[in-house]
């Protein structure tokens, strides 16, 4: 998932340029006014440990120098995030509760679950995309494929049984392993796990033929030479495994393959506008900084640090691909 200009050396100077002015805002400027006057709730739609609670955490500690006052972090998972955000949703639209989350939970929930404790594009708004993390596919050794044309060959032999691992039903792993399946008429089987940490385990042991993962965890095993890289997903390829070509390069043309998983934060709608610029510049200003985006790189989490004008162009054309596709795939809760 990126901004929708393409990236270029000038834009990324410019943008770096824009983003030290941001980190470099007097602090005593920032906390001037009646907001924040108390501690801010963050909640973080998935189990602590995760990237997601990850992000919350660093982003807060820093933002909270501007601010003035601490983030504390309150892990609320279930129902992929929905368990979080219905409770954001049903916050005071005040500033002091916001929400840490992936965009499967504010986009492929509206498709997967019939009902919803809420309506991503009525009850929230948008702040800041921080990063993106890029699925990639890769294969396990076992399978004996060097690249993707070698899956393509492999999968198109009657008597192959592949399957793929993904970190979960309905996700945009199972989304682009669906696609992929039809594409290639290969009849794999779907093998769904709670997170990518049990897909990669499966990678590893040869459980799963292909597995869809965060870059940032295949890095580690590619560099190792334990699973071979097929394809990375996304409009570009990753900088953290940047010798993996995406699957637009390698002839995949939906559009599904552009996306990309990532990490955003929102408030509450109705939060008074002051308020939601004072959060959006704080938050905006910790994501530039050195220093976190050294840790988000060491994790293998991409920058994407967006104005919330620039959150909202990316959702909608992430919203219209990614639903079409769950509904015309036949995706549901199970």
């Amino acid at each position: 998932m990126q901004n929708n200009t393409k990236e270029t050396p000038m834009r990324r100077h410019f943008f770096s340029f824009g983003f030290a002015m941001l980190a470099a805002l007097p602090l005593a400027g920032l906390a001037q006014g009646s907001f924040p006057g108390k501690p801010i709730r963050i909640v973080v739609t998935a189990q602590a440990g995760g990237a997601n609670d990850f992000v919350a955490r660093l982003i807060g500690e820093h933002a909270a120098k501007a601010l003035g006052q601490p983030f504390i972090v309150d892990n609320r998972a279930g129902a992929n995030g929905a368990v979080g955000l219905g409770e954001v949703a049903r916050a005071a639209p005040d500033g002091y509760t916001i929400a840490v989350t992936l965009g499967d939970s504010l986009i492929n929930n509206v498709a997967l679950y019939k009902t919803l404790p809420y309506d991503p594009q009525r009850d929230f708004v948008f702040l800041t995309q921080v990063v993106r993390s890029p699925a990639i596919l890769s294969a396990n050794l076992e399978l004996g494929v060097k690249d993707m044309e070698g899956f393509r060959k492999l999968a198109a032999r009657p008597d192959q049984k592949l399957s793929y691992g993904t970190w979960g039903p309905g996700g945009l792993g199972h989304l682009a392993g669906e696609a992929l399946n039809r594409k290639l008429d290969a009849h794999m089987v779907h093998v769904p796990q709670r997170g990518e940490a049990p897909v990669m385990a499966d990678l590893l042991s040869n459980t799963v033929s292909v597995g869809l993962t965060s870059a940032g965890l295949a890095r580690q095993h590619v560099q190792a030479g334990k699973i071979v890289p097929l394809a990375i997903m996304g409009r570009e390829r990753s900088a953290v495994l940047p010798q993996v070509p995406t699957m637009r390069e390698l002839g995949f043309d939906d559009p599904l393959f552009e996306a990309a998983v990532w990490i955003a934060f929102v408030a509450p709608a109705r939060t008074p506008p002051a308020v939601v610029e004072r959060l959006t510049v704080a938050l905006r200003a910790a994501a530039a900084m050195p220093e976190v985006q050294a840790r988000m790189a060491e994790r293998g989490l991409e920058m994407l640090n967006t104005t919330p004008e620039q959150f909202s162009a990316n959702y909608r054309r992430d919203f219209d691909v990614i639903t079409r596709r769950m509904r015309e795939f036949g995706i549901e809760a199970q």
